[in-house]
């Protein structure tokens, strides 16, 4: 049975709408160990916890986020095209993720997103936010932004998203500042495997079920889960404890 460490990806996002407090209130409730969360940043650099970089798919409005405030996003709320149990609910800010973290003990890995890419200098503010958790790291598909976070704080924990084809799999080493690696489970296979090992790197996972074999007989060089069903690695375990 995995005794791995579960992150909730953007919340219990199989139960509750991606990326909201009711979302990350009910990844702890299913016993996740953390959650991972998306953060794009407004035009005068706040940082909202959300994937897209534009508002269409949440809200139904077509405005991107880099051309907004951050008094204008703590107006939107989640649109009409959503259930009665996800409309209307608020598109939270990093600071509140955090101070739930901290509250709850919970983990938390950041996903810099496409906003940030564009404004690298908003790392600094983005590190102010986080690095009083004890158990935080910074994960994005910009290497460079990971560059970024180390020059600001040597300290951060970070793991480089990786691709198929965009990664450099016969150099992994180039990535130096990238403490580990985040992939799909669809790249637990050969070569990128033996390359994940060789690098001894942390490696975490996404786009797990629980249903798979791997997850109750994990390999020694997976270091974490990252999935929308925390609640199916918690009642394994209690299962097993029963």
């Amino acid at each position: 049975m995995s005794k791995l460490p579960v992150y909730a990806h953007r919340g219990a996002s199989a139960a509750y709408f991606e990326n909201t407090m009711q979302a990350f209130i009910k990844a702890y409730e299913q016993g996740a160990d953390g959650i991972e969360i998306d953060v794009q940043v407004t035009e005068d650099g706040i940082s909202y916890v959300i994937h897209d970089p534009d508002l269409n798919r949440v809200a139904g409005l077509r405005m991107n986020i880099a051309e907004m405030t951050g008094v204008e996003m703590s107006t939107v709320r989640i649109g009409k095209k959503y259930s009665r149990l996800f409309k209307g609910h608020s598109i939270p800010l990093l600071n509140e993720v955090v101070l739930f973290c901290e509250e709850y003990g919970m983990a938390l890995n950041v996903e810099l997103k496409e906003t940030v890419s564009d404004r690298p200098e908003s790392v600094v503010d983005i590190l102010s936010s986080i690095s009083r958790l004890k158990n935080v790291h910074i994960s994005s598909f910009d290497y460079h932004l990971l560059e970024k976070v180390k020059e600001c704080n040597p300290e951060m924990e970070t793991a480089l998203l990786v691709r198929k084809k965009s990664t450099d799999w016969e150099h992994l080493e180039q990535y130096s500042c990238a403490d580990g690696f985040h992939l799909h489970k669809k790249l637990l296979v050969e070569p990128f495997q033996s390359k994940l090992i060789e690098s001894g790197k942390i490696v975490r996972v996404y786009a797990v079920t629980g249903k798979e074999a791997i997850t109750f007989n994990p390999p020694p060089f997976i270091d974490g889960w990252i999935t929308d069903y925390p609640n199916r690695f918690e009642d394994r375990e209690k299962d097993q404890d029963s």
